[in-house]
């Protein structure tokens, strides 16, 4: 994987995760749109769901292999994120290394409340079509947008918060 460098048993647990999550976003999503039409019905899942689940997967795996593109590589991305969870970078990371590291991690708080916001419009958007979907699909729809925000909410912008706050704490003590 060109770019991305080795990657651990967490990083592919992270993969399937991922790709699992795509794909679960995927089916749902063609449920969503298709039962304004027709009836869900088994024939429809397998003949469109199933092929929308492949391509969710695809997105979700392209999606995180190219986040660790970006942050220089799983390695890196790891890195940065445990220095966040430790609060300190450590002193032999020089700091040309270190601030473009944390300014990714601290840039992401953004796309964390982008998907909380996401988030509860899909989910009013999905009680508000309760009648038209039926009780099972809407649940399994509200399911699927109450973890996205809480995704966001809960992971994304306190790490993106604490990532901030030690970049802004080591460049200060740089001063």
């Amino acid at each position: 994987m060109q770019g991305i460098g080795m990657i651990d048993e967490a990083g592919r647990l992270r993969l399937i995760g991922a790709g699992a999550a795509g794909a679960a976003f995927g089916v749902v999503l063609v449920v969503l749109v298709l039962s304004s039409w027709t009836p869900a019905t088994p024939t429809v899942l397998v003949v469109v769901g199933v092929p929308a689940g492949a391509a969710g997967a695809a997105i979700g795996l392209l999606t995180t292999m190219r986040s660790w593109r970006l942050d220089g590589g799983y390695e890196r991305s790891v890195a940065a994120q445990r220095w966040v969870a430790d609060g300190k970078v450590p002193a032999d990371v020089p700091a040309e290394v270190w601030i473009p590291m944390l300014q990714a991690q601290a840039d992401r708080e953004g796309a964390g409340w982008g998907k909380v916001l996401l988030g509860v419009l899909w989910i009013a958007m999905s009680w508000s079509m309760r009648d038209q979907h039926g009780p099972l699909v809407t649940t399994m729809l509200i399911g699927l947008w109450v973890g996205l925000a809480l995704w966001g909410g809960v992971v994304v912008v306190p790490r993106a918060r604490a990532a901030r706050a030690l970049l802004r704490d080591r460049v200060a003590a740089l001063s």
